[in-house]
């Protein structure tokens, strides 16, 4: 099972390192879908911690990633502290605001939770539209400097690729061990029955508040990293609510349950608008149209898989796995673990 394990991480990251070559030397196109797919990874697997082994509802994570990011742009542009500050500064903003809005929200459940942080999200997003002296309005923030260390400063696409995916790799790997991990195994009980996982001495609340702390600041780290590799410029537009929308889309396309399912989610789901558009060069067919009515495609994805695959794509192959494991908890019965 180890020399599995070792060998699909091994083909993982050689494709990932060959993606950049792929996209320049045969089939010569930008290389920055693919580098946003790193961001989105860092975000559908962070999510996945709060959705998938806490059981509790978000639609409000890509608030995080603005904040992580605006808060780097703003100390980068209005302080000019360079980005080895600004990262871990957005990052302690993450955290900090994952505690204020975990704590009330968390208090609610079902479509109340729901609700909540959705409203956190349109509330995010219209702060960053409106304080124009500090977010730049709706214009935005540009000129951001690029991450330097000494006289060697990360500019081109290929760099910026590389650093994302180093550290999406790196959040993959520390939440699938999370996931198992004693903490893990608590959150996939107070998923499974929170009357029943309290029972047995788990402070249901506050596990709650820590994993959505936890997955915030992941969330807010992206988006500090985004401010640094996101071609000099952010604006409030790439922080709405659909963000959030797409990125629960990511999540259950993938397989709530599973880290390397909601990683696979955010693959698909970032590259699907550019594989339509590249069919379309290919038939000689004009399908931008459906590329910018996303909302609406991600929607409809959305509901399928919901009815008939509410699994994901790895959430059979997670399930049978899982099958025939000794359960964590004697309530746990013979489910996935």
């Amino acid at each position: 099972m180890k020399r599995s394990f070792l060998f699909e991480w091994i083909v993982f990251i050689a494709a990932i390192m060959a993606v950049p070559f792929i996209f320049k030397y045969v089939i010569s196109y930008p290389l920055e879908p693919a580098l946003r797919a790193g961001f989105f990874v860092m975000l559908a697997v962070s999510l996945t911690l709060v959705v998938g082994l806490a059981g509790q509802i978000s639609l409000g994570h890509g608030a995080f990633f603005g904040i992580g990011a605006y808060t780097a742009a703003i100390l980068a542009t209005k302080l000019g502290l360079p980005a080895f500050l600004t990262i871990p500064l957005g990052t302690i903003a993450g955290v900090i605001t994952g505690f204020l809005i975990g704590y009330p929200v968390l208090k609610l459940k079902s479509y109340y939770l729901a609700l909540a942080t959705l409203v956190v999200a349109i509330a995010v997003y219209e702060f960053f539209k409106a304080a124009d002296a500090l977010t730049g309005g709706e214009m935005g923030l540009y000129n951001l400097p690029n991450i330097r260390a000494g006289n060697f400063e990360l500019y081109s696409p290929f760099s910026h690729y590389y650093v994302v995916w180093i550290f999406a790799l790196l959040v993959i790997f520390l939440c699938d061990h999370f996931s198992k991990s004693p903490v893990g195994k608590k959150l996939k009980a107070l998923h499974s029955d929170e009357e029943a996982a309290e029972c047995v001495g788990i402070d249901v609340f506050w596990t709650k508040v820590k994993v959505f702390v936890l997955s915030s600041t992941i969330a807010a780290f992206a988006g500090a990293l985004f401010a640094h590799c996101s071609y000099g410029t952010i604006y409030p537009g790439e922080f709405n609510v659909n963000l959030s929308i797409k990125i629960i889309t990511m999540v259950v396309v993938g397989g709530m349950y599973s880290i390397y399912g909601a990683a696979a989610g955010a693959i698909v789901i970032s590259l699907l608008p550019e594989v339509i558009r590249r069919l379309g060069d290919f038939f000689h067919m004009d399908l931008t149209q459906i590329t910018h009515i996303n909302d609406i495609v991600f929607g409809i994805i959305l509901i399928v898989f919901m009815i008939f695959s509410p699994k994901g794509i790895l959430g059979k192959k997670e399930e049978k796995s899982a099958s025939g494991k000794r359960s964590f908890l004697p309530f746990w019965g013979t489910g996935s673990s």
